[in-house]
């Protein structure tokens, strides 16, 4: 009996919600519109019960007699995405958009279903529409920020990333990782200055923030400034992860700004057992150069080339050495 009464109680629901919407059951055919929203009530009580596969029979019984109605074209859209049928949900889902262009829960539902099936530049143009139709500083916007920002850093689309995550940080001014992701931006468009001021914010906020931590004694061994304090910081991130690579990476670097050289080459060897990166080659390449185990460095050099070919200072290493065994062919190790 109490489940005959709650399903009752569901049918009144989708009656008055239905009533509320049924601007949407727009078909000149009033008995066309009788069915669709009758079938619209049912699917409502399958999706309210769990039982997706009856809901969407429902719902497709909705659009085809009644196929402007927005309403049910978005329920169906949504329960084919629980039934992870992705390609028939994005379908539905561009049909709501084109019926009713000002709908943000469909464009939400898009952005996130074009993520997921790597369409990256459209999951980026839904975010747009559904930003442009918000006030820029509203907190709810916080989450869609984040989600256009790491689109648009995923696309290296830089300065619109940069853009997403300073909005964050106005919104949430002690972010100490939203901070981390904006300093990691602005190195990636040499705006290193505006780097180094946000990684010292962020961690006057949170003081173990390894990733700051690492990003910030990097640009200083970048820089060749307060090398002793660069290593003091990146020997606190080694603290919490002692085998990272990128971590030894830094270090190794630090070390070779100080003209360390051995030591440089032993954080190196031991950060190049968990990474493979071009940088961490490069770096190995300039070290055995110093050592003058130059056949050694060309080896790590061309590592360096084949994991990304567009480096020119790397290739105009690799070309000096060549220039250099031309002219005396008897140069070794």
């Amino acid at each position: 009996m109490a489940a005959h009464v709650k399903i009752l109680g569901i049918l009144m629901l989708g009656i008055m919600v239905s009533a509320q919407n049924v601007h949407a059951f727009a078909s000149d055919d009033r008995v066309a519109t009788s069915k669709s929203l009758a079938h619209y009530m049912m699917g409502q009580v399958y999706d309210l019960m769990g039982l997706s596969n009856r809901a969407v029979f429902e719902y497709e019984q909705a659009v085809r007699f009644d196929n402007p109605n927005y309403l049910a074209h978005l329920r169906l859209g949504t329960s084919y995405a629980r039934l992870d049928m992705v390609n028939e949900s994005e379908r539905e889902l561009q049909e709501v958009t084109r019926l009713k262009p000002e709908d943000v829960e469909s464009r939400y539902l898009l952005a996130l279903i074009y993520s997921g099936t790597h369409k990256y530049d459209k999951a980026a143009e839904e975010y747009e529409v559904i930003l442009n139709k918000s006030s820029p500083l509203d907190p709810r916007n916080l989450e869609l920020y984040t989600y256009l920002g790491q689109l648009y850093y995923s696309q290296k689309k830089y300065d619109q990333a940069i853009k997403q995550f300073e909005n964050v940080v106005a919104l949430e001014r002690d972010n100490a990782d939203a901070l981390y992701i904006l300093a990691s931006l602005y190195t990636e468009v040499s705006r290193e200055q505006d780097a180094v001021t946000v990684l010292k914010n962020a961690l006057t906020l949170a003081p173990d923030h390894e990733g700051c931590l690492n990003t910030l004694a990097y640009l200083y061994a970048e820089q060749g400034q307060h090398l002793d304090q660069a290593e003091k910081m990146i020997k606190q991130a080694l603290q919490i992860h002692p085998d990272y690579g990128a971590y030894l990476d830094t270090l190794g670097w630090i070390y070779f700004k100080k003209g360390s050289y051995r030591e440089s080459l032993d954080a190196l060897l031991k950060a190049e057992k968990t990474i493979k990166e071009p940088v961490l080659y490069d770096h190995l390449g300039d070290v055995y150069k110093q050592l003058n185990q130059n056949d050694k460095a060309l080896e790590y050099w061309k590592m360096s080339i084949v994991l990304d070919p567009g480096q020119k200072t790397v290739q105009t290493k690799i070309n000096d050495w060549h220039k250099v065994q031309a002219l005396n062919p008897k140069i070794h190790e």
